[in-house]
């Protein structure tokens, strides 16, 4: 920025910023014809220690990779298998990967402050490290399925192998990294779409067991299902995450208006939902229906129900900011889940799996629209400041100060 060049700030704008004496320039960075960002110009530019953060794990694990496969004397390297390529990326370059993002989130610690307290920073840090763990993990899992279904059987001698590996470990790597740099309560969001509806297809994809519908959507995470525990670490995840989300939202609401009952009572009762909803994981369903740990299932399962019902219905009371949009969609939603459960229950229209299907794919709708609505209201807050035209010539602070005037 030119020396010529000079912005005021209101005293707000100036904090948000969290410029410090004796360097206060700021950058501009063009993003569209009629918009910018500007930040402080002493913050680190997170481009720059990047390449750092994902080369030298990628470098570790590729020669772990190579030197195993000389020791173990492997003249050729399957793509899919026990010991293979796509085993050697899940485990150790995942596993890399893993150990980079804690180190990474612990070291932005102090930048990610500016958009949660350090208290709740400490509160979501193991759900948030171990939830990017089980979306690389799934989506490692899925594409190597994929690769298995056209790649069937193939074979790489050890120097292919290891390219492939790089490849793959730098790519991983790299995702972490920008996972890192661009972290928010948006991405908190998607992970937990990601998690919740990500787990649960790729259960559905590898259960072992195409006639699992006939039963119900727990024959999953039965001992039956080839991904029984990938069913229910995804209900597990996907709890814990929601209720990081939760807690998150509510203690800025509460520092944005005050604390409140009615705050509180649909804190409490989307927090009980999400515990119910681990609670599911937890305690996984059996094949036989005698035995307490069928019943607990059923049981949390339908306290699920309960809770979001009432968070649902009593969303007029209990969260006076909702707009009249909204809480017409929530009352669609619970008129949705009414009929769709009249339909299964009474009148044998739908399946079991279909209500179950209907039920999650509704309630997680309902509840990304809320969540949705409470981001907007706490950080899509829109400020409108008078702007004029100055051309700096000069160094005269005085000048400046008048055109606060």
């Amino acid at each position: 920025m030119g020396a010529n060049k000079k912005i005021i700030l209101p005293k707000e704008l100036y904090t948000k910023l969290d410029l410090i004496e004796n360097s206060d320039q700021v950058e501009v960075v063009d993003i569209a014809k009629d918009s910018f960002t500007i930040h402080a110009a002493n913050a680190k530019n997170q481009s720059d220690y990047a390449p750092r953060w994902f080369l030298l794990p990628t470098a570790i694990v590729v020669v772990i990779f190579f030197v195993s496969a000389l020791i173990l004397r492997y003249p050729t390297i399957p793509l899919i298998g026990s010991m293979s390529i796509g085993t050697a990326v899940d485990v150790l370059a995942n596993g890399a990967a893993f150990i980079t993002f804690i180190l990474a989130y612990i070291a932005k610690r102090k930048s990610l402050y500016h958009y949660m307290t350090k208290k709740i920073y400490w509160r979501t840090f193991a759900t948030v490290t171990v939830s990017v763990l089980i979306i690389s993990t799934l989506a490692l899992v899925a594409l190597f399925w994929f690769f298995n279904q056209i790649f069937h059987g193939v074979r790489f001698d050890i120097f292919t192998s290891t390219i492939i590996f790089a490849m793959f470990a730098g790519i991983i790597n790299y995702f972490i990294i920008f996972v890192v740099d661009n972290f928010s309560i948006e991405m908190l969001v998607n992970m937990l779409i990601f998690v919740a509806v990500g787990g649960l297809v790729a259960s559905m994809a590898t259960n072992g067991n195409q006639y699992w519908w006939k039963g119900n959507f727990s024959l999953l995470g039965t001992s039956i299902s080839n991904s029984s525990f990938q069913f229910n670490l995804t209900l597990i995840i996907s709890g814990a995450l929601f209720i990081a989300l939760i807690d998150y939202v509510f203690v800025a609401l509460a520092d944005r208006v005050g604390t409140n009952w009615r705050h509180n009572t649909l804190r409490t009762l989307l927090t009980l939902t999400a515990i119910c909803i681990s609670g599911v994981g937890l305690i996984p369903n059996t094949i036989d229906y005698t035995t307490p740990e069928h019943f607990w299932h059923d049981q949390i399962a339908i306290w699920i129900v309960f809770f979001m019902g009432i968070a649902i219905l009593g969303i007029r009371w209990l969260f006076p900011e909702a707009n009249q949009s909204f809480i017409n969609i929530s009352y669609g939603i619970a008129l949705l889940l009414a009929i769709s459960y009249i339909s299964w229950k009474f009148v044998g229209y739908l399946s079991l799996t279909a209500f179950e299907i209907i039920s999650f794919a509704s309630s997680f709708a309902w509840l990304m629209l809320f969540i949705n609505r409470l981001t907007k209201m706490l950080w899509g807050v829109h400020e409108t400041y008078e702007v004029s035209f100055v051309d700096v010539v000069s160094d005269d602070v005085e000048a400046l100060k008048s055109l606060d005037d």
